[in-house]
């Protein structure tokens, strides 16, 4: 039977420890998890309790996000974990333990998405093993995607406003007053080819749409073997696309690459779908674009997070926006905490584990 040990740290927030062991001293060959999680995080990827306080022969769980920088150093260098358990409040693992390739850590476990501000790329240099919520998320964005580029098409934001005010006309007058368009047949192009957009193919396959995409260092031939034409720039992509979808990565080389001149060479009243970041595109000039009423907008994320009601779009009834929504839909967080779950004890077990990001994908990613 184990025992719970709580030895709060100065300043902190006491942590909560499993195990039975009374010294953190030289133990380097124990199995040691460290979980990172606030009260919020827990209840939204563990809502059944089902945290995996036992999985490993000595876990302790903190909230890592109230510790200073020293003490979050000191609480790595002293508890020696194998194994962290991480999501969106966890603080950078510091450069000093990332790079050390004697230090005990071996496997950052991350909950949710991007890791590019918790991880140092020298972690990965040093073998270290970092996975992420891998294919879970893909198909729910790409989802959120073709909901905005449906529901702009055919003018959701406006269909009760023109109930009330046509409520009396016949139904079929509907679709010409509220301007309804179609997405089959369509000429699409996507920005971006990650497992976002590689998803996002699939569902608009049975639209019969055409479809081209470009990405920096993405080999035609795997967009080509989705049936996806590939392109050789942004400027070769951008005016065959009336409806065009942000799926990029933001990194230095994607940041404001779909600039002001871009922008303006879109088909007259072209769809603009951002699922990406915001600051990908020059956000100024879209919203100048929109206002014009030349091209629309659908926003599931914006350059200025979270959203509000002073946003310079707010009011355009050619714009749909989103409060960055995509994943995880509230019926499917708990598969992202039991996603992890299940690598913590494949790693445990010496197991292949899923999701893994690879340097190459933390390169380009956000």
């Amino acid at each position: 039977m184990t025992t719970s040990i709580k030895t709060p740290l100065p300043h902190a927030e006491p942590q909560k420890e499993f195990g039975g062991w009374s010294s953190i001293s030289g133990a380097t060959e124990t199995q040691r998890l460290l979980i990172c999680l606030i009260d919020g995080e827990i209840q939204k990827f563990f809502p059944d309790g089902d945290l995996p306080v036992q999985l490993y022969p000595v876990t302790r769980q903190v909230e890592a996000c109230k510790l200073d920088a020293a003490e979050w150093l000191k609480l790595l260098k002293e508890f020696q974990p194998t194994a962290i358990l991480t999501c969106w409040s966890t603080p950078a693992i510091p450069d000093e333990i990332a790079s050390d390739p004697e230090s005990s850590l071996k496997y950052i476990c991350h909950i949710t998405g991007t890791v590019r501000r918790l991880v140092p790329r020298s972690f990965f240099e040093r073998g270290g093993v970092v996975t992420n919520w891998g294919p879970l998320a893909g198909g729910q964005v790409a989802e959120q995607a073709l909901l905005l580029a449906l529901a702009s098409l055919r003018n959701i934001g406006q269909w009760r406003q023109q109930i009330a005010d046509k409520h009396h006309v016949p139904y079929w007058d509907f679709v010409d007053s509220l301007r309804t368009r179609t997405l089959f047949g369509r000429r699409v192009g996507i920005h971006g080819f990650g497992q976002i957009a590689q998803a996002l193919v699939r569902l608009l396959k049975p639209f019969q749409v055409k479809i081209s995409a470009y990405s920096e260092g993405v080999p035609p031939s795997l967009m080509e073997g989705l049936g996806v034409k590939p392109c050789q720039s942004l400027e070769e992509l951008v005016p065959q696309s009336e409806i065009f979808f942000e799926c990029e990565a933001l990194n230095p080389s994607s940041e404001r690459s779909v600039t002001r001149e871009l922008l303006a060479r879109l088909p007259d009243q072209a769809l603009v779908v951002n699922i990406a970041r915001g600051i990908i595109l020059d956000e100024a000039a879209l919203v100048s674009e929109v206002q014009a009423g030349r091209l629309h907008a659908a926003l599931d994320v914006i350059t200025q997070e979270p959203i509000s009601p002073e946003y310079p779009l707010w009011h355009q009834e050619n714009a749909l926006l989103s409060p960055h929504i995509g994943a995880p839909t509230s019926d499917s967080q708990w598969t992202y905490g039991a996603f992890a779950t299940a690598n913590l004890r494949r790693f445990l077990s010496g197991e292949a584990l899923d999701g893994i990001v690879s340097l190459a994908s933390y390169d380009r990613s956000t």
